[in-house]
């Protein structure tokens, strides 16, 4: 396969061939590149006192986790693994939703690509029933406001079959049978998630309870849901606050943590 390396010009280049980078990204912006670290996500923490608006890449992560701390597996320059981290004002209740909204623009991007993926609540990206990557975001609270929101995402992208050794997972290649340039998709999705970022908190809320109810996994099957403890019900939507919509026996409920076991 090619060998399409996440480098800063590589990157910068996509998005000056659809676009002009400095009306795109913020000023200050870096892109900050790693052969291998442990978690960008990680990086961007201990890193937020020095950094305004940045991006983090690594080609492998050997420590990458996804939510609630689980393990995140990638094979080395095959995945698109990335950090992007926002000096914002906002409240904390205003980000619950950045999971979603990062995961609808992402498969919107992928729908540009001619791969049509569904969002799983709460934050991952899946296709053809299989995983395809997740979104991890977290955020900085000083004084009571969000000072700096992390949005962590990876997607696997060139890995083959024999490569991915994890239950249910995919990847592009597998999905399409054709290799994807990892450089584009990276540009297109930061691109993507700037233009949304312009728009205020309630344009964006509206956007993804849209989005995600019109490509939402599950969306209409009986599921069971794992919260403070298992129900079963029809997974009927997500509210524009994010929250599971789940109709069970006893009525609709409404969950804002918790994962669907299929």
């Amino acid at each position: 396969m090619h060998d399409f390396r996440l480098y800063e010009d590589s990157v910068i280049s996509e998005i000056n061939r659809k676009h002009k980078a400095d009306s795109v990204l913020p000023n200050g912006f870096r892109y900050i590149y790693f052969e291998n670290i442990d978690s960008t996500n990680k990086y961007a923490k201990e890193h937020a006192g020095e950094l305004e608006n940045a991006i983090i890449v690594a080609e492998n992560q050997y420590a990458g986790v996804g939510k609630n701390s689980s393990h995140w597996w990638s094979s080395p320059c095959q995945s698109i693994l990335a950090t992007i981290m926002l000096s914002i004002d906002l409240e904390p209740a205003e980000t619950i939703v950045y999971p979603l909204l990062v995961g609808v623009i992402i498969r919107e991007v992928l729908a540009e690509h001619g791969v049509e993926a569904e969002v799983k609540w709460p934050n991952d990206i899946y296709i053809g029933g299989k995983k395809l990557g997740g979104i991890l975001c977290e955020t900085i609270i000083e004084n009571g406001k969000t000072e700096k929101l992390i949005i962590g995402f990876g997607i696997n992208v060139n890995q083959t079959k024999e490569e991915m050794t994890l239950y249910n997972m995919t990847s592009l290649y597998e999905y399409k049978g054709i290799e994807f340039n990892r450089c584009e998709l990276l540009a297109d999705i930061i691109v993507k998630l700037f233009e949304h970022l312009k728009d205020s908190s309630s344009d964006n809320t509206k956007y993804m309870e849209r989005e995600v109810n019109s490509h939402l996994f599950a969306k209409g099957l009986t599921v069971t849901f794992e919260s403070d403890k298992r129900y079963e019900g029809t997974l009927t939507g997500v509210g524009e606050d994010g929250a599971l919509l789940l109709l069970t026996e006893s009525g609709m409920k409404k969950f804002i943590s918790g994962k669907i076991i299929m």
